[in-house]
């Protein structure tokens, strides 16, 4: 009997400094936020609000990458019941919006798997009528686009938190 005590004290003393040991070792890819520039084409899809929970809304993006050089994003923009959509600041393809943005693999999907489960989610709607473009935006249809886009996930505090930070623009 005394043997099994000091093989079960034993066996709680290894399994329990192993781990702490582990919890010190242990790496977890961090969320790392970007800092992005968009223009916005089309607001892809917008939820209903809710009063309580946090709302989002889906846009088709343009990122630029170089002076002239872009690709078309996915971006989701979370925001509280309390905070502005995105949407209420205007579809204006002119305006260049800076976020600090979390780049999201699991949502990537081109186009058309983004037309398809909005479709599937309200089959009453007309092919166009999902889709609001931005004003002035050199893209008046993206049904004709097949590439993958990538999916960014920005907040209404990231998005303010980008507008904040000084830059070394020349105002005039």
């Amino acid at each position: 009997m005394k043997w099994v005590r000091y093989i079960a004290t034993g066996a709680v003393f290894v399994l329990g400094t192993a781990l702490f040991a582990a919890d010190g070792e242990f790496r977890w890819p961090g969320l790392h936020k970007q800092d992005i520039e968009v223009r916005i084409i089309a607001l892809a899809v917008t939820y209903p609000r809710s009063s309580f929970f946090a709302n989002d809304e889906v846009f088709v993006a343009e990122q630029e990458l170089a002076k002239d050089e872009s690709r078309f994003i996915k971006l989701i923009y979370d925001f509280l019941p309390y905070q502005s959509p995105l949407s209420s600041y205007g579809l204006d393809y002119a305006l260049v919006h800076r976020f600090h943005a979390v780049r999201d693999t699991t949502c990537d999907e081109n186009l058309w798997q983004m037309r398809w489960l909005y479709e599937q989610k309200t089959p009453n709607a007309s092919a166009n009528s999902e889709w609001k473009y931005s004003a002035e935006s050199p893209v008046s249809d993206l049904d004709r686009r097949q590439a993958r886009l990538r999916c960014y996930r920005a907040t209404s505090d990231d998005y303010e938190k980008a507008q904040r930070t000084p830059t070394n623009e020349i105002p005039y």
